[in-house]
């Protein structure tokens, strides 16, 4: 073959490889294949954009187009989930954390890391006093209103998981200062406030020692964990409910392997980061599920016909997950309401005895309850 041939041989070759490189995306959309959202994010893939011709403000849907395509076609593009899995594989032997949500610590355990997390967890943003007089307005508003209906108010912080485990964090990560948000507050509201705070922290820690209470490759605490904290806030609503019981739930922990969890799917890494689940299998089931009118972020409520707890809504975020079914065990009805909005409405519908609001330690980077 002569030189001329081999040369347009090796041009068609090229061209080629070239044209199924940037048609296989397109290829791939129109197959019947898992590439439209495989990776969960913990959100809704963006939707197909439209143009709202004729509607009010139709003019807006033409100049964001463009940029609604685009986060569409982010989240929808064929084999995305390999080539972040390729991409991810690729970091980590070079031993760097593949994704700016997720951190590679130690001995397995993987950190969140967006929100301001590790900001968070160095100390680096600490509150000022107009900060800290912020949310404790913020929180006495809250309770004013409810005291005003005879309805208690009970705040709980779920501890970042870093906050708990810090010891596996990545090295070279460090705090600067030895207080931190969830301390300034504190410290604040018991010279400032009334407002009553559940510090799960201690309960936590001293717990660790002989079970592990957070999943190793998720955010959030596992049942072994959510059931400290259930029965540490339990004991606080005594003061206000003698006849809740507080003590320890009848059942067991067990532990099955399974991929991992949501840190993990970050990742697109949930093989090479298994999860040891700790999970509760309750001796009986001590409550019913039961219809409420409907709420925005309300599904349900639970009842408890033998329990001599108060009637709770519990505003609450991912964590309150696993804590609530532990609390639905022991309250006379529970409501979840996801979010920290306190839903007006429904308190004034339900009027219930005390209304609890959970929500996760890095919140407190926010300026108030409303969020970032």
């Amino acid at each position: 073959m002569d030189e001329s041939r081999t040369r347009r041989v090796i041009e068609i070759v090229l061209i080629a490889a070239f044209l199924v490189f940037v048609l296989l995306p397109l290829a791939g959309k129109l197959l019947p294949a898992e590439g439209a959202f495989a990776l969960t994010e913990n959100r809704r893939p963006a939707p197909f954009p439209t143009i709202e011709l004729g509607r009010p403000g139709w003019g807006w849907s033409i100049v964001s187009f463009p940029r609604r395509f685009e986060r569409y076609w982010n989240d929808s593009f064929a084999f995305r989930w390999y080539l972040i899995r390729a991409h991810s594989l690729a970091k980590l032997a070079l031993g760097v954390s593949p994704s700016p949500k997720a951190l590679v610590g130690q001995e397995g355990f993987l950190f969140y890391a967006a929100e301001q997390s590790v900001e968070y967890f160095r100390g680096v943003k600490p509150f000022t006093v107009p900060d800290l007089a912020h949310w404790r307005d913020e929180l006495e508003s809250r309770r004013a209103w409810l005291a005003s209906r005879g309805i208690r108010y009970l705040v709980v912080v779920a501890p970042s998981k870093e906050t708990i485990y810090g010891e596996f964090m990545p090295p070279t990560l460090f705090n600067v200062r030895a207080d931190s948000r969830f301390d300034q507050l504190l410290a604040y509201l018991r010279t400032n406030s009334s407002i009553e705070v559940v510090d799960l922290r201690g309960a936590l820690v001293a717990a660790k020692a002989g079970q592990r209470v957070y999943h190793k490759t998720d955010t959030h605490w596992n049942d072994a964990g959510a059931m400290i904290a259930a029965r540490a806030l339990l004991t606080r609503l005594q003061a206000w409910y003698p006849q809740i019981d507080a003590g320890p739930f009848p059942g067991e922990l067990r532990i099955r392997t399974a991929a991992g969890g949501d840190l993990a799917r970050i990742l697109a890494l949930e093989d090479r980061f298994p999860e040891e689940r700790v999970e509760w299998v309750p001796a009986r089931p001590g409550y019913r599920t039961a219809s409420t009118a409907n709420a925005p972020g309300v599904a349900g409520s639970f009842e408890c016909v033998s329990c001599n707890g108060p009637r709770a809504v519990i505003n609450h975020d991912s964590f309150g997950e696993n804590l609530i079914p532990f609390l639905a065990e022991r309250m006379r009805q529970t409501i979840p309401v996801e979010g920290t909005r306190l839903d007006e409405a429904l308190i004034e519908r339900e009027r219930p005895d005390v209304v609890i609001q959970e929500f996760v330690e890095r919140a407190l980077m926010c300026p108030d309850l409303r969020g970032c």
